[in-house]
C-alpha cells in the first residue's frame, strides 16, 4: 500500500527524510553488529579448525560467520536503497546536498 505524496509540502518531505534518515542510522547499528559477526565467525571457526579448539568451534565459527555475511548482506542492500530513498525525497523538497544548497538535517 502506497502513501500518496502528491500534496506533501516541503516541510512534510523533509520531516520525513529526517526520519528516514534516524532509522537509516539505527541500521547501521545493526549492520555493525552484522560485521563483528563476521569477525568473530572467522576468529573462532579458525581456532576451532586450525588453533586446537576443536571441531564444534570450527562449526560455530562457520555458522556465526554464514549468519554474519547473510546479516550484512541484507542490512547493507536496505540502506544502501534507503540512502537512495532520502536523496530522492529531499529532491523533491527542492533541496541538493551535492552543492549545500539545503540546511543541515538535525
Amino acid at each position: 500500500m502506497a502513501f500518496d505524496t502528491s500534496n506533501w509540502t516541503r516541510e512534510d518531505l523533509v520531516r520525513e527524510a529526517k526520519l528516514q534518515t534516524d532509522a537509516i542510522q539505527r541500521l547501521n547499528v545493526w549492520l555493525r553488529l552484522g560485521y563483528s559477526l563476521i569477525a568473530a565467525g572467522f576468529i573462532v571457526g579458525y581456532w576451532g579448525f586450525y588453533g586446537g579448539g576443536g571441531t564444534g568451534f570450527g562449526v560455530l565459527g562457520v555458522v556465526v560467520l554464514l549468519v554474519g555475511i547473510v546479516a550484512s548482506a541484507i542490512l547493507k542492500v536496505g540502506t544502501t536503497n534507503a540512502k537512495k530513498n532520502v536523496k530522492n525525497i529531499l529532491e523533491a523538497a527542492g533541496i541538493d546536498l551535492r552543492d549545500g544548497g539545503g540546511k543541515a538535517l538535525s
